[in-house]
C-alpha cells in the first residue's frame, strides 16, 4: 500500500530534457556499487513517471505504454538508450553477459532475464533491439526524436538570401558589405550540401577579420540562428598540436558529434574558430610552434573527413565533415591600422585602413600560405562609428538595453544625455559593441540588487 502511494506521488515528465537529465543521473549511479540501492529506487521512480507521461511528447513513454514493457525490458532499453546518448561515438552495443549481470539487480529472477535475452521478446520482435554474436544492439533510440521525420522536415526547408539578409539586418547594425559576403558564402555552402552526395565539391570556407567588438562572432551566431543550424564557437589559442598536452584541434568538433543523426556524418552546421591571429607563425604556446597548430587546423578545414576522439572511451572515429562550414576569424589589429608618420611614442594617432586586406597581408602577418589557400571568401569588418554605436544601443530587437529589459522584465527610462555619454565612452575606448555592453551593464546593476530570483537546483 505504501509503495503504491509513493508511486502515485511521482509526477509525469514535463519534457524530454527533464527525462534525459534524470536518466543521466541514474546511469552515473549504476556504475557505483555503493549507490546500488539508490540506483534501484531512482529506476523505480523513472518507471512510474514514464507510465504517466504524455506519449505524444515522449517516444519512450509511447513505447512503455504501447508495448506494456515490464521493468526488466525497460531496464534493458534504458541502459542501452542512455549509453548511446552519453557515448555517441561508440556503437550502442553491449555484451549479453554484461547486461544480464546488470539486469539482475532490477529483475525478479534469473529465469526472467534469460527469457528476455533469447531474442524473442517484444523489443526484438519490433526491431528495436537485435541480438547477434552474443551482443545486443539498439537500432532505434527512443530518447531521440524520429530521425526520419527530422530529415524530411529539414529537406523541405527553403531559405532565400534576400530573406536571410533582411532578418540579419534586424540584429546586426552596419557592416553592409560584410553581411552580403558572409551570406553569399553561407548560401554557396548550402547549395553544395543540397546536391547529390556523390558529386564532389571543393569547400568554400570563410576568413573574417576586424577590430574587437565589431561583430565577427555575433554575425555567425545570428546566421546560424536564422538558418536553424548548429553553431560552435572555438578559441584557436586553446588548442595544441596532436600528441601534445592540451586540447587537440579535433576537440572543436566534439559538440557536433552529439548532434549527428546519420552514421559517420556531422550535421549541417557552422564552426567559428576565433582568435586565429594568435597563432601567427614564429610564436610558441606551451612550447609548441603555433605554425604547427595552424597546420593541424589546415587538415580539418581542407578535408572531407576528420578523426575525432571519444571523450569516454578515448577511441577515435572518422567523421564526414563535408557539411560543416568553417569560418575562421581574428582581430589582426596591426593590419587594421596604419600610422600617419614614423614618430615614436604614445602620442602618435593611428588611422584606420580603408582598403581591403589582401591574402598577402595575412601571410605577411604570419598565417601559413597553405591555410590561407583553403578560404574562398575574405570578409573584412570595419570599426564602428558613433552612429553605428547609437543604432546598436537603441536596437529594438536585441540591443544591450533591450536585452536587460527582457531579463529584468522592466522598462528602463533612459535619458538622452546618458545615451550620448555611453556612446562617447565606448567610441573612445575602441571596444565596439562590447564597450556598450559594459556601460549598460553598469547602469542596470542597481536592478539586480532589488529583484529576487527563484532558481531550481
Amino acid at each position: 500500500m505504501g509503495q503504491t502511494a509513493k508511486s502515485n506521488a511521482f509526477k509525469k515528465y514535463a519534457s524530454r530534457t527533464e527525462l534525459i537529465e534524470q536518466l543521466t543521473c541514474w546511469h552515473a549511479k549504476c556504475g557505483v556499487a555503493i549507490r546500488q540501492a539508490e540506483c534501484v529506487e531512482l529506476f523505480k521512480e523513472i518507471c512510474a513517471r514514464l507510465k504517466k507521461s504524455n506519449a505524444k511528447k515522449l517516444p519512450l513513454a509511447a513505447w512503455v505504454q504501447q508495448y506494456r514493457l515490464n521493468n526488466t525490458e525497460l531496464f534493458l532499453l534504458l541502459f542501452l538508450a542512455t549509453s548511446q546518448l552519453l557515448r555517441v561515438i561508440t556503437p550502442s552495443t553491449c555484451k549479453v553477459t554484461a547486461l544480464m549481470q546488470e539486469a539482475q539487480t532490477f529483475a525478479p529472477s534469473k529465469e526472467v532475464i534469460a527469457t528476455l535475452f533469447d531474442g524473442k521478446g517484444i523489443l526484438f520482435a519490433r526491431g528495436i533491439l537485435t541480438l547477434s554474436g552474443g551482443m545486443v544492439d539498439l537500432k532505434k533510440n527512443p530518447l531521440l526524436a524520429d530521425s526520419s521525420l527530422q530529415n524530411t522536415r529539414q529537406s523541405r526547408r527553403t531559405f532565400t538570401p534576400r530573406r536571410v539578409l533582411a532578418e540579419l539586418n534586424k540584429y546586426v547594425i552596419g557592416q553592409e558589405e560584410a553581411k552580403k559576403q558572409l551570406v553569399a558564402g553561407v548560401f554557396e555552402h548550402l547549395t553544395k550540401c543540397s546536391q547529390a552526395p556523390d558529386i564532389p565539391f571543393a569547400k568554400n570556407n570563410i576568413f573574417i577579420s576586424g577590430p574587437t567588438g565589431t561583430g565577427k562572432t555575433y554575425l555567425c551566431q545570428c546566421l546560424a540562428r536564422i538558418l536553424k543550424i548548429p553553431f560552435v564557437h572555438a578559441d584557436a589559442s586553446q588548442y595544441t598540436q596532436t600528441g601534445y598536452v592540451g586540447m587537440s584541434v579535433g576537440a572543436i568538433l566534439k559538440p557536433l558529434v552529439a548532434l549527428a543523426r546519420r552514421k559517420n556524418e556531422l550535421p549541417l552546421s557552422i564552426v567559428f574558430i576565433d582568435e586565429i591571429d594568435k597563432l601567427r607563425a614564429g610564436g610558441e604556446r606551451w612550447g609548441i610552434s603555433t605554425a604547427n597548430v595552424q597546420a593541424e587546423l589546415l587538415r580539418m578545414v581542407e578535408g572531407r573527413h576528420f578523426t575525432v576522439e571519444d571523450a569516454f572511451t578515448h577511441k577515435t572515429m572518422e567523421w564526414d565533415i563535408s557539411r560543416v562550414l568553417f569560418v575562421v576569424g581574428g582581430a589582426f589589429e596591426s593590419l587594421q591600422v596604419k600610422h600617419a608618420d614614423s614618430s615614436i611614442g604614445f602620442t602618435r594617432a593611428p588611422c584606420v585602413r580603408k582598403e581591403a586586406l589582401s591574402v598577402e597581408d595575412y601571410i605577411g602577418y604570419g598565417m601559413l600560405p597553405e591555410l590561407m589557400g583553403r578560404f574562398s571568401y575574405f570578409v573584412q569588418l570595419s570599426p564602428l562609428e558613433k552612429e553605428d554605436l547609437r543604432q546598436i544601443l537603441l536596437n529594438p530587437y536585441n540591443g544591450p538595453i533591450r536585452q536587460y529589459e527582457k531579463l529584468l522584465h522592466t522598462s528602463a527610462h533612459i535619458q538622452p544625455e546618458w545615451v550620448e555619454e555611453v556612446i562617447n565612452q565606448a567610441y573612445k575606448r575602441r571596444m565596439g559593441a562590447r564597450g556598450l555592453q559594459q556601460q549598460v551593464g553598469k547602469w542596470f546593476q542597481k536592478y539586480f540588487l532589488e529583484q529576487p530570483v527563484k532558481i531550481y537546483l
